[in-house]
């Protein structure tokens, strides 16, 4: 369907935009036992003729993802991670996804065969001699973006468990104890319970944990054929908690606070509530503090914090100006701001207006864009400011976002939402 140096290409493009998103842990420890122990899976996986990449991303989120040729783990995750039979069925899984073409197959399902074949001849061209093609670009781009957001999506229920039969396999053939993939979706399904910070994601783009369990303890308990004929297995544990034990500890979540359908901020003193039928979660990244989606899972949003520094800022709009900016500390406007910040966005900007909400004067703007799938999206965005010190200001940003053909639907509960948001 896709030549495998496409299809590897393809994963080195999405490894550009991963790594821009969530950034590489710098910790040359850390980095070379991963890829130790991945290279350990690799060496008793079916597919070897490829080069394996493994790298871990910087974010506290709890997740692990795989692209062809490169999978990815994150220092959240590693830190809830046991031992390193735990971890070598974490990397057994992502890898399982390699050697079962899922990606491959993810693309096939959204676009069809023939997006595949021109995908292929696109590579090929794009990553041979060189091609000035914009539409060649646009379908890599395409392709790129799909196989990008898995990292937040997953691959669906199918693929998943059948990664999770592959890790298992590759662990157990590694040497390592099979009972670990059985520990650790357990402590996964204990600590989701507890909102541990980023951990929903996880969750979310994986099946049920009692689920995944259960498919594991039906191989177990068949006396899995693929045990070392040695019988000796390992876990590891003090070697890997002794190179774990350098990595900074994660939030421990009560920094936001998700109550029902409330979500409460102690350190910035604000609020949020979404509709019936709609949820929470919080992420605790370094600027999303929590996220929410419809029960269709078809309308998403964010509430992200940042600074606004108090240097150079854009004149004043209704000021003439030369250069475009000035050295100014007077307080920016959300208004202004928002000007300031649109050009970044990359999307078609369909209205604007200053409103007085419940939280206080806020700017908000509607555009026409593209989700991560790259599929036409209407964004529904308010820019609020809440002022703050020398430092700058602390602003905020909630994000709404439908599909085009179905953004009315939900444009009543998007406005229910932005009413919410207030100090307390």
């Amino acid at each position: 369907m896709i030549s495998e140096s496409a299809e590897v290409q393809l994963g080195q493009s999405a490894k550009k935009e991963i790594i821009k998103e969530y950034g590489i842990y710098v910790d040359p420890v850390v980095q070379a036992y991963v890829r130790e122990i991945g290279q350990k899976i690799v060496s008793v996986c079916e597919r070897k003729n490829i080069t394996y990449e493994f790298v871990v991303l910087d974010t506290e989120l709890v997740n692990a993802f795989a692209v062809p040729g490169v999978v990815f783990i994150t220092r959240g995750i590693l830190q809830l991670i046991d031992d390193e039979a735990e971890l070598a069925c974490v990397l057994g899984h992502e890898v399982g996804h390699i050697t079962g073409f899922h990606t491959v197959k993810m693309l096939q399902k959204a676009y069809g065969y023939q997006f595949l074949s021109t995908l292929s001849t696109v590579a090929i061209a794009l990553y041979g001699p060189s091609v000035d093609d914009p539409r060649a670009y646009a379908v890599l781009n395409q392709a790129t973006q799909l196989i990008s957001t898995g990292f937040l999506r997953g691959f669906g229920r199918e693929f998943e468990l059948e990664a999770d039969r592959s890790g298992l396999r590759y662990a157990v053939l590694a040497g390592y104890d099979p009972d670990a993939m059985t520990s650790f979706f357990k402590r996964m399904g204990s600590l989701g319970e507890e909102e541990v910070s980023g951990i929903g994601i996880f969750l979310r783009t994986h099946p049920p944990t009692n689920e995944r369990i259960k498919e594991i303890k039906k191989i177990l308990e068949a006396k899995y054929s693929a045990l070392p004929s040695t019988g000796t297995v390992e876990d590891r544990f003090e070697r890997y908690q002794e190179i774990m034990k350098e990595l900074p500890a994660l939030p421990s979540g009560k920094e936001g606070v998700i109550k029902d359908k409330e979500y409460f901020n102690p350190k910035f003193r604000v609020r949020l509530e979404v509709p019936r039928g709609w949820k929470l979660e919080s992420i605790l990244d370094e600027q999303t503090l929590v996220q929410f989606y419809s029960e269709d899972h078809k309308a998403q949003g964010e509430l992200k914090t940042l600074k606004v520094g108090l240097g150079p800022v854009l004149q004043k709009i209704e000021e003439p100006h030369f250069a475009g900016v000035s050295q100014s500390t007077a307080p920016l406007s959300a208004k202004e701001w928002a000007i300031n910040l649109e050009p970044s966005l990359r999307m078609e900007k369909r209205s604007g207006r200053e409103v007085l909400y419940p939280v206080g004067p806020s700017y908000i703007g509607t555009y026409m864009g593209q989700n991560r799938l790259g599929r036409p999206t209407f964004f529904k965005i308010l820019y609020w400011i809440k002022g703050g010190n020398s430092d700058g200001e602390q602003a905020f940003i909630i994000s709404c976002w439908a599909p085009a053909n179905s953004y009315f639907e939900y444009l009543v509960d998007f406005e229910k939402i932005l009413k919410s948001f207030s100090i307390y």
